[in-house]
């Protein structure tokens, strides 16, 4: 599931009026600057992420990344080419 700054975006707009707070409200809150509370509402993808994780922080909302893949397996780990211990001479072990 792909998800953008838009919709980033908007789910902060909501959390902030479900607690009734202004954008000023909520940038006094956070320590930012208003402009920069109306372009994180407004999915600009050029917000700071601090001033993202700040916003988050006052709203008591939680990031979570998760990888789209499975981490690679012992079995592929050992099918690389870098060399394992017993493939080493004995001066290098």
């Amino acid at each position: 599931m792909s998800f953008s700054p838009t919709d980033l975006g908007e789910t902060i707009k909501t959390a902030r009026e479900n607690r009734g707070l202004s954008q000023k409200a909520l940038a006094d809150l956070a320590g930012i600057g208003k402009t920069a509370m109306f372009d994180l509402e407004h999915g600009n993808p050029g917000v700071r992420l601090n001033t993202l994780l700040a916003v988050l922080h006052e709203l008591d909302m939680h990031l979570e990344l998760k990888t789209s893949s499975p981490p690679p397996s012992e079995s592929s780990a050992t099918t690389s080419s870098a060399p394992v211990a017993e493939d080493l001479p004995e001066h290098l072990l």
